[in-house]
């Protein structure tokens, strides 16, 4: 990998958000990373504290780029908040189909791996997770004030149920190696959503 930044704290994230993906966070070595961004060790206790501290911008850093792209996505007026759903869906999926089934998201894997070990990183991903919710929810209460959806939903519950659906759909798709679960989830959402 060529950084593809010149700023060096970001040239180290960038290098361990690209070594935690391909392998794990307890599966890359410091020293591996910093070869990757191509910065001396020194430099690395310039801007972190630990590999954890690190661990934590990565997180930051990929839960931000995420919250971006839902938000390009949901914030479409020109689209029924439903159907801004339904795109966002189809989008995160269509990412998958460009790249295979088997790139990961750095919050999922990192989810797994180290919310029961690290403090710092759990409430990182967690944040990330809460604000995807977040996003979803208010589009959701939208979506009940058109009719799209029954107003006997809690938007905060459903947003809920659908970041961790997804989560489940995504997983399942790195065991089948494929991306017929989120196929059917985007087909689920398309056809229950203006029922329930």
């Amino acid at each position: 990998m060529t950084p593809t930044t010149t700023n060096t704290k970001d040239r180290i994230v960038e290098a361990g958000s690209t070594s935690i993906a391909a392998k794990s966070f307890n599966g890359c070595g410091l020293k591996e990373i910093l070869e990757l961004a191509d910065v001396p060790k020194g430099s690395f206790y310039h801007y972190f504290k630990s590999k954890e501290d690190l661990g934590v911008a990565v997180i930051e850093e990929s839960a931000a780029a995420h919250a971006d792209f839902i938000r390009d996505h949901l914030s479409n007026r020109q689209l029924s908040p439903l159907k801004r759903i339904q795109n966002l869906f189809g989008a995160m999926r269509d990412h998958y189909v460009e790249h295979g089934p088997m790139r990961e998201c750095v919050i999922a894997k990192l989810a797994l791996e180290v919310a029961q070990l690290s403090e710092p990183m759990r409430l990182a991903i967690k944040y990330a997770y809460s604000n995807w919710s977040a996003q979803l929810a208010r589009v959701l209460t939208e979506a009940i004030a058109a009719s799209e959806v029954s107003e006997s939903q809690d938007p905060e519950q459903l947003a809920d149920f659908l970041v961790n659906a997804w989560e489940g759909c995504t997983l399942r798709m790195q065991i089948d190696q494929n991306t017929d679960a989120i196929n059917q989830f985007i087909e689920r959402i398309t056809n229950t959503l203006p029922r329930i």
